[in-house]
């Protein structure tokens, strides 16, 4: 009697671990699937962020952030650019719809306030003329980005406004940097909150 007892508990014990197992497998299935389409990694090809983010710097972004709130001054975003194939660049939120942008001889204000000073110095008077912009109010859906790096900066001055469906995500870390060469890697880099 006790035989087909314990063959059908062996039974129902090996039922309940390969349910078990097939659970985990589709719920670490279903969170990879959900990592995978929150975050990705971009990697940067410019100085125009730096000091923030150099050449060779791989960062994490955030893509679900977005989708719970609109972008706001200061973040560091991620965005298809369509003018050069859906190339992907990463700038500094500086305005937001109904900001108004303007630089006058190297200083940037939004809305009359200062928000960043120019790397860039205007000594030269046509330099000076040339760093002249606005004042220019950020349409609706749109935002107003600058790279950290204004000398070598293509950015919102040259080519305006991003259209926020483009945009990507927020970079939120430094996942890896590396140097010109595969051997050179920037270990002090890596884990660095953005900001």
């Amino acid at each position: 009697m006790d035989a087909p007892r314990e063959k059908m508990g062996k039974e129902r014990a090996v039922r309940r671990t390969t349910w078990g197992s097939l659970l985990v497998v589709v719920v670490g299935a279903l969170l990879f699937s959900a990592c995978a389409w929150a975050f990705q990694v971009s990697e940067l090809s410019s100085a125009s962020m730096s000091p923030a983010l150099l050449p060779g710097d791989s960062v994490l972004v955030n893509r679900l952030i977005y989708h719970l709130r609109p972008p706001r001054r200061g973040d560091i975003i991620v965005f298809h650019f369509p003018q050069t194939g859906d190339r992907n660049f990463v700038k500094r939120v500086i305005g937001v719809p109904g900001d108004v942008v303007q630089e006058q001889a190297g200083r940037l204000t939004v809305n009359g306030l200062v928000v960043h000073v120019s790397r860039t110095d205007p000594s030269d008077p046509a330099e000076a003329l040339n760093a002249a912009l606005g004042p220019e109010r950020v349409p609706a859906d749109r935002l107003y980005v600058l790279g950290d790096n204004w000398r070598t900066s293509l950015d919102s001055r040259f080519w305006g406004t991003v259209d926020e469906r483009e945009v990507v995500g927020k970079a939120v870390l430094i996942c890896w940097s590396r140097g010109t060469h595969w051997r050179d890697v920037h270990w002090n880099r890596i884990g660095r909150w953005l900001e």
